[in-house]
């Protein structure tokens, strides 16, 4: 059984670390929050989080500082971006940064919502792609293993066996491609 997915939200506005929050619980979304940039890092180094909604400009240290920190030591972690100065920074600069979203405050609670349902469907994709790789791979091996024990044993190989072996060998490629695009982010 799978954790419910935890959310971090780091903005020095209190007001919209509230909203945020009542909007994730809405979504049956466990959430906390900080008030920076060094507050969001010790509560990482507390506990696990899969996704952090950082505000970009805080004092101390602005989200991007944040966001390039935590890509670093916690790979793992989505990131969406919130800035009120989208003058500033584009979607571009944030994505090329590391994060997986951007939006502009002000925001709704449906645009919100619509861009957690996107990151959590594509976390959901790329864990099931792991899931599926992992099999896969030890079907894969276990194919392998009755290759050579078909060949051990002198009976040689048959057509059909080594048809499906080149389909898995493909099927393996395929899958190695879509993990490498899926963890591109």
């Amino acid at each position: 059984m799978t954790e419910p997915t935890k959310v971090l939200v780091v903005d020095d506005e209190d007001v919209i670390r509230q909203m945020v929050g009542r909007v994730l619980k809405y979504m049956g979304i466990n959430s906390e929050s900080a008030e920076n940039g060094f507050q969001a890092l010790e509560k990482l180094k507390e506990g696990r989080f899969d996704i952090i909604i950082a505000d970009i400009r805080m004092p101390n240290m602005d989200g991007m500082e944040l966001l390039k920190i935590a890509g670093k030591e916690y790979p793992d972690i989505d990131v969406i971006i919130m800035t009120a100065h989208a003058v500033k920074y584009s979607f571009i600069d944030v994505v090329e940064a590391g994060a997986t979203d951007f939006i502009n405050k002000p925001f709704s609670v449906e645009e919100m919502k619509a861009k957690m349902e996107r990151v959590l469907r594509e976390r959901r994709t790329v864990g099931e792609l792991a899931g599926k790789s992992v099999r896969l791979e030890k079907a894969y091996g276990d194919l392998l293993a009755a290759k050579d024990e078909v060949a051990r044993l002198g009976n040689g190989v048959n057509p059909d066996r080594e048809f499906l072996l080149g389909e898995i060998e493909r099927l393996k490629q395929d899958n190695a491609r879509l993990r490498s695009k899926g963890g591109d982010k």
